[in-house]
């Protein structure tokens, strides 16, 4: 009788949940984000670049067509035009980033004044639309009553090279990639900048104290310790700027639509010029799943230095 009231007097253990059951319901919604937002219209382009697509036919969609729309892409000459255009701006803004964007966060590292002030004002650029801010670089680049458009008209410099000719900054065919390039830079210098400095704030001390303690001048410092504790960030930062500079849009339709002809013509511009004002929907989508692929293998290569690099590191320590 005892035995049965302890039996029945014990408490009920609550039926807990697995922590596999647990973990696939905390990635549920995300993956069904994903899934929505990102597979299927991956899987939806590839449909459309193997078959005929053109919204100004009757049809619209129609048959499976194989691969012929790669095979347009590979022989187009806008294609490999505006291919050209993104990456000789590619390879000149995120270099000159880099470069800005390091030196002037070795330059906040040291500072002792505003050190807060300069990070705010840094992320001004950032906090701001780019096709607005576009918008009023363009006027900017204005030859009559643009700031930048003046004075580049009105020095004595341009005069004696240009004779007075007035010059117009985004119409001119040989200035126009640099007048972007430029506007880039300003936006996304500040960008490197504050990844950089957060780098640098990370790093031990102790490796320093030690250097400083053995007299190693700044240079040796800098190249045996400093760069290379800061690598992966560096690397992280580079990879980030050169995705997001070959999918450059936003500054091209604000600042010259892709003009003056097509000098300013980036790949992803090319892509809305074909796929929503000619209507060829699938060849736009062939020319994006090529522009993807390159774009995955780009990342592949960057992560798998990252993560051999890591590992040297490691083993080192």
């Amino acid at each position: 009788m005892s035995a049965t009231s302890d039996v029945s007097s014990a408490p009920k253990q609550k039926k807990t949940m697995s922590d596999t059951l647990y973990s696939i319901l905390l990635i549920t919604p995300a993956m069904l984000i994903i899934g929505f937002f990102a597979l299927f219209p991956l899987f939806y382009a590839i449909n459309v670049a193997l078959r005929f697509a053109d919204l100004t036919s009757p049809t619209q969609i129609g048959g499976f067509v194989g691969l012929d729309n790669f095979r347009f892409a590979l022989n187009d000459k806008f294609f490999w035009g505006s291919t050209k255009v993104t990456v000789i701006f590619t390879v000149a803004a995120v270099s000159i980033e880099m470069v800005a964007g390091v030196a002037i966060a070795f330059l906040l590292f040291g500072a002792k004044w505003f050190k807060g002030f300069v990070r705010s004002i840094l992320l001004l650029p950032l906090a701001t639309a780019p096709v607005a801010v576009g918008l009023i670089w363009r006027y900017m680049y204005h030859p009559e009553f643009g700031v930048y458009g003046y004075y580049f008209n009105h020095n004595p410099l341009s005069e004696l090279l240009l004779g007075g000719k007035e010059v117009n900054l985004l119409g001119d065919l040989n200035l126009a990639l640099p007048s972007v390039i430029l506007f880039d830079i300003w936006q996304w210098t500040p960008f490197v900048a504050i990844i950089t400095l957060a780098g640098l704030q990370s790093l031990p001390k102790e490796p320093f104290e030690a250097a400083e303690l053995d007299g190693a001048p700044t240079w040796q410092v800098l190249r045996r310790l400093t760069f290379p504790m800061l690598a992966p960030v560096l690397t992280l930062v580079f990879l980030l700027r050169t995705i997001d500079a070959l999918r450059l849009y936003d500054a091209i339709i604000s600042l010259t639509r892709g003009g003056p002809g097509t000098v300013t013509e980036t790949l992803s511009f090319y892509l809305y010029r074909l796929g929503l004002v000619k209507f060829r929907m699938d060849q736009a989508s062939a020319i994006a799943l090529l522009f993807l692929y390159v774009s995955i293998i780009i990342t592949i290569f960057a992560l798998r230095w990252l993560s051999a690099y890591r590992s040297q590191q490691t083993r080192l320590r």
